[in-house]
């Protein structure tokens, strides 16, 4: 599916974390780009202020907003998708906390998100089948022996949620996707918490300070004694 009709689409699963294979259209090129979509999207992050208004994309949409402003005045084609729960982790070895109202983080790499875990995954998934389009080039392009399977075969693997495959004006669901498998024991976690502070949380009434200068304390005892045990210099 061309990037630009995916986009006048804008299906609201891909607001979401995504996996993707996308090739841009140009002859002799037979690199697809395998990346992550929405990797700072997890749950109860703040959004960008005013994005709920604007119309912004996020995930994959964003994504291939950004690809096709780039490639232009070529297009880019977008083969498949996988949705990727919104959520923080710790991987092995690194180090976990419990805040102050007992939720897991992570110490060593409190952003780190479970797409970015999963698109390490896939690469590391395709590099098994020898489709890395350079082999000295740790980057997301990938190039199949015969088609475009060879890559979305691989992205199957992966645990995810859903996963969608494009045809020229269609998307549909992969039914044959299981749901991939775990390659490692990850840590569910949350952005840490601090405790509010005391001051933030006592309910009191609202007060007003006015500052004065002697001069004006002087005229308002002048007309109005009453008013001197309400005024300080």
């Amino acid at each position: 599916m061309d990037i630009e009709t995916f986009l006048q689409m804008r299906p609201t699963w891909a607001y979401q974390p995504c996996l993707y294979i996308v090739k841009q259209i140009f002859p002799g090129n037979n690199a697809y780009r395998c990346g992550a979509a929405g990797t700072q999207l997890f749950k109860a992050a703040d959004p960008v202020y005013g994005s709920d208004r604007s119309g912004s994309f996020t995930g994959l949409l964003g994504r291939m907003t950004m690809y096709k402003n780039y490639w232009l005045p070529l297009k880019g084609t977008l083969y498949a998708a996988l949705r990727i729960k919104k959520q923080l982790i710790a991987r092995p070895g690194q180090r976990v906390g419990v805040d102050s109202f007992g939720a897991q983080y992570n110490i060593d790499r409190g952003n780190q998100t479970l797409v970015l875990q999963r698109e390490a995954e896939m690469h590391s998934e395709m590099d098994k089948r020898g489709l890395r389009w350079q082999k000295d080039k740790k980057n997301e392009l990938f190039a199949p022996r015969k088609s475009v399977k060879e890559l979305i075969d691989a992205m199957r693997t992966i645990r995810g949620e859903d996963m969608y495959l494009f045809d020229s004006e269609t998307i549909r669901e992969d039914t044959t996707y299981d749901g991939g498998r775990d390659r490692l024991e990850l840590v569910m976690t949350q952005k840490r918490e601090l405790p509010p502070r005391a001051a933030a949380t006592e309910v009191s009434a609202p007060t007003i300070t006015l500052k004065l200068s002697k001069k004006a304390i002087e005229e308002l005892q002048l007309l109005d004694p009453t008013k001197r045990h309400q005024s300080r210099p």
